[in-house]
């Protein structure tokens, strides 16, 4: 096994800038409404201050200095932070005409895009990326054993549901898309024959299958699934698709499948019988509300929608009432057979359900392409370069990595919408940023052919 020497690995993190990134990321992946506020007056609306402000703010100062100091952005990657950039500033354009509220929950949700930037300016080594990625296992283990006391309800924690789905700190959704994150690390490493940082790999593994299961989302199945479709395509498009591999990573997709489904067995039969594919009760099921609901807010939104079609309505941390209360009537006359509970209020405000649908109704057709472009733009970057990473390099799983965690993103924005304050808005920003920086860290052409390449050497180009 190839490893990382102690002072190759212990340089580069001590290095200011990456340590700040890294602080942020962590505290990025904590839930604001679990982190100790300070509420201020901003606009005419309050404003929630919590440690990870603190740290964007020293990000932003980090990315600041390394700019005006004469940093720029690396040539490589360029088409994915270009992209990202005017989808941000669409966004943010979109939401001065909502008012200050809304401005402000634009900037909250853009706040985690320093995080995407970070990447790109601050890990400028392969073995900062295996750090970062070290991070990211961390907090990941600390949240699975968190959930893990919840579910077995041990004293002092006081979980709502012991013995069924866990949010831990990051929410359910959240812990399903880190989870991911940490377990197509793992796999990644499975097709890589001289892969660094085994224990690494094998503690990502067992709490990202962990995670998945205590969180049982189902959009975080889905993005499992699409990850690990990636890390297959670039295995066969490598070469490097080995039978072992192969099936420890369909097993464990397996595995996973089974416990998340397990914990989810009330609210697929509940559902089922809500669509009429197995009887229904004379009582509406309580397990249904989460699908029936996700159906009811969508319908509400595709109105809404159809009303705003080209700029949509502009961004809102919750969309006001004047927005779709006209749509109620109709939404209860489709969906007659729920309760009022389980349709938006008329006063408190519509809280979208999934990002595909929000970006849709909240940004328009522009606000889509633009989104559309932006996942096209990084899956492409990070199949180019996986595809061009040698085989046989010590750092290979880097290869997957990116490309897997663009695919795991995608099926999790089917869960969830975007808010600032949430750890999926950090996942996001994660993963935009690894994607841009992927073309960065593929050895040039000359360290392939001599095979000397070390992954502590700068990889950004000019």
């Amino acid at each position: 096994m190839t490893s990382l020497r102690h002072e190759d690995l212990w340089r580069p993190a001590r290095d200011l800038p990456f340590l700040v990134f890294s602080a942020a990321v962590a505290l990025g992946l904590v839930r604001a409404a679990d982190q100790p506020a300070f509420t201020a007056g901003f606009a005419g609306t309050k404003v929630s201050l919590v440690p990870a402000d603190a740290a964007f703010a020293a990000l932003a100062a980090c990315v600041v200095w390394r700019l005006l100091g004469g940093g720029s952005l690396p040539r490589p990657t360029r088409a994915v932070t270009f992209a990202a950039a005017a989808f941000s500033g669409w966004l943010l354009a979109s939401s001065a005409a909502n008012g200050g509220e809304a401005v402000v929950a634009a900037t909250k949700l853009l706040e985690y895009g320093l995080i995407g930037l970070g990447a790109v300016l601050f890990i400028q080594r392969r073995v900062q990326l295996w750090l970062f990625v070290g991070v990211i296992v961390a907090v990941e283990t600390v949240a699975v054993g968190y959930a893990l006391l919840a579910f077995f309800d041990v004293p002092p924690l006081e979980p709502a549901s012991p013995g069924g789905r866990q949010p831990s700190f990051l929410g359910e959704h959240g812990l399903a898309s880190l989870s991911n994150l940490a377990l197509t690390f793992a796999l990644a490493t499975l097709f890589a024959p001289r892969r660094r940082l085994r224990g690494l790999a094998v503690v990502a593994g067992v709490a990202g299958a962990l995670g998945l299961v205590l969180g049982a989302a189902l959009a975080g199945l889905l993005g499992l699934y699409l990850g690990i479709a990636a890390i297959l395509g670039l295995a066969v498009a490598r070469g490097a698709a080995t039978r072992r591999a192969v099936t420890l990573t369909v097993a464990t997709a397996l595995v996973v499948t089974v416990g998340a489904l397990a914990l989810r067995s009330g609210d697929l039969a509940a559902f089922a019988r809500y669509l009429g594919v197995s009887e229904r009760s004379e009582v509406q099921d309580e397990n249904a509300a989460g699908w029936s609901q996700r159906l009811i807010y969508a319908y509400v939104g595709g109105r809404v929608f159809l009303d705003n079609p080209v700029l949509g309505t502009g961004w809102y941390g919750r969309l006001p009432p004047s927005e779709y209360a006209r749509y109620l009537p109709d939404a209860r006359a489709r969906f007659s057979d729920q309760p009022p509970r389980y349709f938006p209020s008329r006063t408190e405000g519509f809280i979208p359900q999934q990002t595909y649908d929000q970006v849709l109704y909240e940004l328009g057709i522009l606000g889509a392409l633009l989104f559309l472009v932006l996942v096209g733009v990084a899956a492409t970057a990070t199949w180019a370069a996986g595809r061009d990473w040698p085989r046989g390099d010590p750092d290979e799983p880097a290869a997957y990595l990116p490309a897997a965690w663009v695919g795991a993103l995608v099926g999790g924005l089917a869960g969830a919408a975007l808010f600032g304050g949430i750890p999926l808005a950090a996942i996001f920003w994660i993963t935009l940023g690894v994607a841009a920086l992927a073309p960065s860290l593929v050895p040039p052409p000359a360290a392939r052919r001599s095979g000397l390449e070390r992954s502590t050497v700068g990889v950004h180009a000019g």
